[in-house]
């Protein structure tokens, strides 16, 4: 080896003849590393997938809409998912989908998962609207001639109701509503359907005020003499708080949508004691019992009298004794349209206990695109993104309740969910007859009894209630 003249430091013969050193057992050993890293650096990056790739802005802006898709369909399809997912109707092609979804979703990267949740979705909103509700009657012209008088008629649900009654069932359809205008220009386009489809059916516009319980016994008067066999309690609003009381001393929204249609109903059982009577009622009437039995009793006595009144206006059960008492004689509040529609399936429960020919129904409508609420008027609406039924389709529980034989309805119940004959009971989104308050979340709560016997209790209260005021203003009714 020689040595370098100034520095005396050794050097190899390959640096001295100006080569490359040879490489030594280390330098081949890390040569060799180096080049395996390089490699596989190379194969990661090729093979790398979307999801290990930072995401563009289109994708983020994607995955957040799909994000929000996701909670529409939540918050606006919970009326037919809960029934879906609890049992209550024969939907396995949606709980398969659901399945299959997470079976399928472990094997996909981010993008797919993603997808795959689009895909459900819309497959769910499918099944749900067209596979899984029960089959609508036929028409046969078993119906053909029956009168059926149908409240708040002009629009929504009430008008796609008398619409699909007059011209496929053939039925004669008198049309309640509150704009005599309004319902002659509706009368009138069912009219046009009719003659065009040579139906046999008919539709008459007769006007009616519910506010104003004069105008409903005016109306009930102008059907004497008529066999009515079905009164469809349909007509409803969204009320906005803070309302002052009506000329009764009520509050409007639940005059109207309860007293008005009680009133109704008293009026035409007298000419007919075997009349079905069906009321529109929500899924909302749920929330009368699901805050309080789920809230922790610590959170909810730890919550601010303000911030608890905020959450939920309503009491517990809603239609409790202190709401009999004082909320009925007050303006309206937060909770002013829930506890409407309690009131409603309430109603229906207590008919045959005091009419025992009488069959009542209420049915759990769920989210429907109607014109009750502005945004779902819009072109850009949930009903237009899936979110909502359309009227046409969301009236099939309607046609179920009006339609079905009662042998039929209490058949679906079965035996031991059939708890009560002399009760009501109610149609779900998909058709199909259930007990009113059965839901694991109608019990006897750590905040609240609420369960089924105490809801009852409040049923024959309310029936008292409403027998008292309307008798109190001079219209006499069945106590």
């Amino acid at each position: 080896m020689a040595k370098n003249k100034k520095s005396g430091v050794p050097t190899t013969r390959a640096k001295k003849n100006g080569g490359t050193p040879p490489p030594t057992a280390k330098s081949r050993g890390g040569g060799a590393s180096t080049t395996a890293k390089r490699r596989s650096a190379a194969t990661a990056t090729a093979t790398a997938t979307p999801s290990s790739l930072s995401s563009s802005p289109l994708e983020r802006l994607l995955s957040h809409a799909l994000n929000v898709y996701t909670l529409g369909f939540a918050f606006f399809r919970v009326g037919e998912l809960i029934p879906l997912l609890l049992g209550r109707n024969d939907g396995a092609e949606c709980q398969l989908a659901f399945l299959g979804s997470f079976a399928v979703r472990r094997h996909l990267d981010r993008r797919g998962k993603k997808l795959l949740r689009f895909v459900t979705m819309l497959a769910s909103i499918y099944l749900m609207d067209y596979k899984i509700p029960e089959p609508l009657p036929e028409s046969d012209g078993r119906h053909r001639g029956r009168t059926v008088v149908v409240t708040g008629a002009n629009s929504g649900v009430g008008y796609e109701t008398s619409r699909q009654l007059a011209v496929d069932y053939e039925m004669e359809v008198v049309m309640g509503c509150r704009s005599a205008a309004r319902c002659r220009n509706a009368a009138g386009r069912i009219n046009a359907e009719i003659a065009a489809s040579k139906s046999r059916g008919s539709v008459e516009p007769m006007p009616v005020d519910l506010s104003d319980f004069r105008s409903v016994e005016s109306f009930a008067s102008r059907l004497d003499g008529r066999s009515v066999d079905v009164l469809f309690n349909n007509a409803g609003y969204a009320p906005s708080a803070n309302v002052p009381v009506n000329e009764y001393g009520l509050d409007p929204s639940f005059a109207s949508m309860h007293l008005a249609h009680f009133l109704l109903a008293e009026r035409l059982i007298r000419s007919n004691p075997q009349l079905r009577v069906v009321a529109t009622s929500s899924g909302t009437h749920h929330l009368c019992a699901m805050p309080f039995t789920y809230t922790p009793r610590s959170v909810y006595e730890m919550m601010p009298s303000g911030v608890r009144k905020w959450l939920m206006p309503q009491n517990p059960g809603c239609l409790d004794e202190d709401y009999l008492k004082m909320g009925i004689r007050s303006a309206t509040d937060g909770g002013a349209y829930i506890q409407a529609k309690i009131a409603n399936v309430m109603h229906v429960m207590e008919i045959p206990k005091h009419h025992p020919e009488a069959t009542a129904i209420a049915i759990d409508l769920g989210w429907v695109g109607t014109s009750i609420q502005p945004f779902m008027s819009r072109k850009l609406s949930p009903t237009s993104l899936g979110w909502m039924r359309n009227a046409a389709v969301g009236v099939s529980p309607m046609i179920h309740a009006i339609l079905d034989g009662e042998e039929e309805l209490h058949a679906q119940l079965g035996g031991e969910r059939r708890r009560r004959k002399d009760s009501g009971f109610i149609v779900n989104t998909f058709g199909r007859a259930e007990e009113a308050f059965s839901y694991s979340w109608w019990r006897r709560g750590a905040n609240a009894d609420l369960s089924g016997e105490r809801m009852r209790g409040l049923a024959e209260k309310l029936w008292e209630e409403s027998a008292r005021v309307l008798t109190t203003n001079g219209f006499t009714v069945e106590k």
